[in-house]
């Protein structure tokens, strides 16, 4: 007869189920050795080199989770101490007289021995680095073969330049990052690196009390590590703990929660584990040890990891031409508010200030988006404020969205692009709106997230990474007309991305007839704006964060600010601002940066000097006087959202010339300075602010020379 209800058909289906998650659950075996996971050194992201050690006894450190009478290896920052997970103990030794000295001793002590050896090219790339560090006419080679030619080609191309072909050498070989440079070539590799050099794996499993206990060790001749003879030994245990608290019934009633939980992504319930599994160093897996070389008057290192055995290359350091002066001048700056709810008499809570652009005559363009009602739906507007009086506004347009605001030639039009993807122009003198394109059906999803700058024409450009068959992935420079033909308006090509860190070039936001700027991971870059070559490059001070193990620059990471505005610059005045987030102090593990802008003179490539946006966790917007004499950041105060930090610097003399804090409004819409260079305009979401500076300080736009505006 055949089951009709389906309810009963589920009964036949989750009742398996069920058994099956009670049983597992109920009757889980031991984990194995090889599942055992190294233990996280907690506060410590990556864990630091630990040179300095101890012997703790178990009982004393974690009596919940390690027993026995034994000791355990500890290690200690000066500060702190945590156990540790794993060592790596270098003996002052010949292989040849020494290995079967300790393979002898390892049997006595039970150790199930195997002898193998390694080619030098699959060394873990912590022991490839210090072998790089002591063997630098090995690197040397490395360079020689696997990335001059390269970086040559590059610059012949165009892509980089001779001074920074030696400059990226130079810091490949001295921080030691050419190991696995060879990639797939390893056959092309010198025969040093491809001999092999013999190890000695040993293993013994064990019980105490109900641990069950096994330790690893490998022992390696690391004479074509150091270049002398040197034994290599890294050794850990695995503890497999029974849980104190299981039971069936338990790990039973907690299977039919988790079931009863159980959702499309599963169960928010933990499984309640029958084991629990550490790793650590007791005393007894390397004592032995340490007790055979006290007694050979062998001398030895135990650290944490072989990256205590690099041989730090300092970096060169750069020092900049000025300090800050921090001390405010005298005189005091006076603040104007202009409310959204004086303006337009009809705001409510929905209304926000979205963009900001501030005009020649002394007036405003804004947009603003609020909720109507009466429509039910999202409404942008635009409007334009009176000149010298920016609480009378004349509304322009307003339609669904709008999505991005440009001034061109020299603020006198606007473009802006609503919804669509239509484009939309603004006479700015005339008032009057025309639309430049017809509304698309398709929306080009780069230009949207792309930052623009401007070109010769005072008309906008930005660049994108081609991945078709013929850009081969290289940078793409258009103009960002709309009204223009894809095969029209592509300016230059250059592949210099494929030579910088990840997504890190960002276009400077300097007009220098001829030329474009750009910031990546490798500087500065001066490109022929007809030709795409690198005509010139910089290097700068470091931007990003130090490597907390090997206390040096990674060349890898050395990368851009991320979630900062596009630089600004200055041709009249000469200088590019680049901005920075170091920790702080050096080498902190507590997420603690400090924020701020270094000044790199665009004739000579030197640091005049740096400007830290202090009590600031971000720097969200930035501002150039027309002709680059005052510079102004602005940031969220720590702790975050309580306020913003705004500073205002006088470039030429270094000094900082004003200081604001604005509390509860953290966020802006845009910063800008007037084009009559004395008062700075702070856009919020729901007014802004116009700071005007102190007396005598100026500086007045002409056609040449216009502020610029930049936005996170």
């Amino acid at each position: 007869m055949l089951i009709k209800k389906w309810y009963v058909w589920l009964v036949f289906v989750f009742l398996p189920l069920l058994a099956w998650c009670l049983i597992s659950e109920g009757t889980q075996t031991s984990p194995q050795p090889e599942d055992c996971a190294l233990s996280p050194y907690v506060d410590y992201d990556p864990a630091p080199v630990f040179t300095r050690w101890q012997w703790i006894p178990a009982k004393a450190w974690d009596p919940a989770r390690i027993s026995g009478d034994n000791s355990i290896l500890v290690w200690s920052d000066g500060k702190k101490r945590v156990a540790a997970n794993e060592a790596t103990l270098l003996i002052d030794g010949n292989w040849q007289t020494l290995a079967p000295v300790l393979s002898s001793l390892l049997e006595k002590e039970n150790f199930k021995l195997q002898s193998t050896s390694m080619p030098i090219v699959n060394l873990e790339n912590d022991w490839g680095q210090v072998l790089l560090s002591h063997r630098p006419e090995i690197a040397n080679r490395l360079a020689q073969q696997f990335i001059i030619p390269g970086l040559q080609q590059a610059a012949r191309n165009g892509d980089i330049t001779t001074e920074e072909v030696v400059r990226k050498t130079e810091l490949a070989i001295s921080q030691h990052q050419l190991w696995g440079a060879w990639r797939e070539k390893k056959r092309e590799l010198e025969v040093e690196l491809q001999k092999d050099t013999p190890l000695i794996i040993a293993r013994k499993t064990y019980k105490t009390g109900n641990i069950k206990r096994t330790t690893y060790m490998k022992i390696m001749d690391a004479r074509s590590v150091f270049g002398k003879p040197k034994i290599a030994l890294t050794l850990t245990t695995c503890d497999i703990v029974p849980t104190p608290e299981y039971s069936i019934k338990k790990a039973a009633e907690n299977g039919k929660s988790r079931l009863a939980d159980f959702k499309l992504f599963g169960s928010s319930i933990q499984k309640l584990n029958r084991y629990f599994t550490h790793q650590l160093v007791p005393d007894e897996s390397i004592k032995p040890i340490l007790d055979l070389l006290k007694e050979n008057n062998l001398t030895s290192e135990l650290t944490s990891t072989a990256m205590a055995w690099i041989k730090s290359t300092p970096l060169p350091e750069k020092t900049p031409e000025h300090e800050p002066q921090e001390t405010m001048p005298l005189g005091s700056v006076s603040v104007e508010t202009v409310s959204l709810n004086e303006i337009l008499p009809d705001t409510d809570d929905s209304r926000e200030l979205k963009i900001y652009k501030e005009l020649p005559n002394g007036n405003a363009l804004f947009a603003t988006t609020r909720y109507d009602r009466k429509q039910q739906s999202n409404v942008a507007e635009l409007y334009i404020t009176e000149p010298g009086n920016p609480r009378q506004v004349t509304q322009l347009w307003q339609g669904e969205n709008l999505f991005r605001l440009v001034l061109v030639h020299q603020g006198t039009k606007a473009w802006f692009e609503a919804a669509s993807r239509q484009w939309f122009e603004v006479d700015i003198l005339n008032r009057r709106i025309t639309a430049m394109t017809t509304p698309q059906a398709e929306t080009d999803t780069y230009s949207a997230s792309s930052s623009w700058f401007s070109d010769i024409h005072d008309e906008p450009i930005a660049f994108h990474s081609d991945y078709s068959d013929e850009g081969k992935g290289c940078l793409v420079f258009q103009r960002m007309d709309p009204r223009l033909l894809t095969t029209e308006n592509v300016i230059l090509r250059t592949c210099r991305n494929q030579y910088a860190s990840g997504n890190s070039i960002r276009p400077v936001l300097i007009s220098t007839p001829g030329y474009f700027w750009l910031e990546d991971s490798n500087g500065l870059v001066k490109l022929n704006a007809r030709t795409g070559r690198a005509e010139s490059s910089y290097s700068v001070p470091f931007r990003a964060s130090r490597n907390i193990r090997t206390h040096t620059i990674d060349l890898a990471n050395d990368n851009t600010t991320q979630h900062t505005p596009p630089p600004l610059g200055s041709s009249e005045a000469h200088w590019i601002a680049l901005h920075y987030q170091i920790p702080f102090p050096p080498l902190n593990s507590l997420n603690e940066y400090a924020i701020g802008t270094h000044f790199i003179d665009t004739l000579s490539g030197k640091w005049r000097f740096s400007a830290e946006l202090k009590n600031a966790d971000s720097i969200d917007a930035t501002a150039r006087s027309a002709h680059g004499r005052f510079y102004a950041q602005a940031g969220c105060q720590k702790p975050a959202g309580t306020g913003t930090k705004i500073d205002i610097w006088e470039v030429a003399s270094a000094k900082k010339i004003a200081s604001l804090q604005r509390p509860k409004y953290c966020g802006l819409a845009g910063m800008a300075f007037s084009w009559q260079g004395n008062i700075l305009i702070l856009a919020y979401s729901n007014k802004w602010v116009r700071v005007r500076l102190p007396d005598g300080m100026h500086d007045v736009a002409r056609k040449s020379a216009i502020p610029v505006q930049a936005q996170e």
